[in-house]
């Protein structure tokens, strides 16, 4: 990969310099490929480096390729906005971070918790307890109201069919 600075701008409103290079390859570069070959060829760092475009020409092994590098870290994060594959990569390797901790803790808690559980005896309730408090429903007051109006209905029907006989 040959590379061939065209032009080289200072922008102090936005603290960066802006590059404009050509590129000669077989293939289009990857943005992981420029990245690479700049921060090495150039010694752009390259968490400050962003990758505006990467543009061929038609019927050409040329592509020219825009790079912004900015000044600082601090101006970086303000100035760029993060891509949606950005911002779902970070919450993935947070949660990677979070999962790897608890995996870490519970070896540890298992030891603990193993020990006093093999001294303690742990008692059961006999299985009819356990079905009476499975019954238990909390209380809703239209379904009391509508149950008292059948069984009143019921017992009307019951004192209708005992004279009838």
């Amino acid at each position: 990969m040959e590379v061939k600075l065209i032009k080289e701008t200072e922008n102090p409103l936005f603290s960066r310099q802006e590059f404009h290079f050509e590129v000669k390859s077989l293939i289009a570069p990857s943005h992981e490929e420029v990245n690479k070959t700049f921060s090495e060829k150039f010694s752009f760092d390259p968490s400050l480096m962003r990758i505006k475009g990467i543009k061929g020409r038609f019927g050409t092994q040329i592509f020219d390729v825009f790079v912004n590098v900015y000044s600082s870290k601090e101006e970086f994060d303000r100035i760029v906005k993060k891509t949606k594959q950005e911002v779902e990569a970070e919450k993935k390797k947070v949660e990677e971070e979070a999962k790897a901790k608890e995996e870490a803790k519970k070896p540890v808690e298992k030891s603990a918790e193993e020990k006093p559980a093999e001294a303690e005896v742990v008692e059961e309730k006999p299985v009819e307890e356990k079905v009476e408090e499975k019954k238990e429903e909390p209380v809703n007051e239209e379904s009391v109201k509508e149950e008292s109006i059948d069984k009143e209905i019921k017992k009307e029907e019951v004192k209708e069919n005992e004279k009838k006989e």
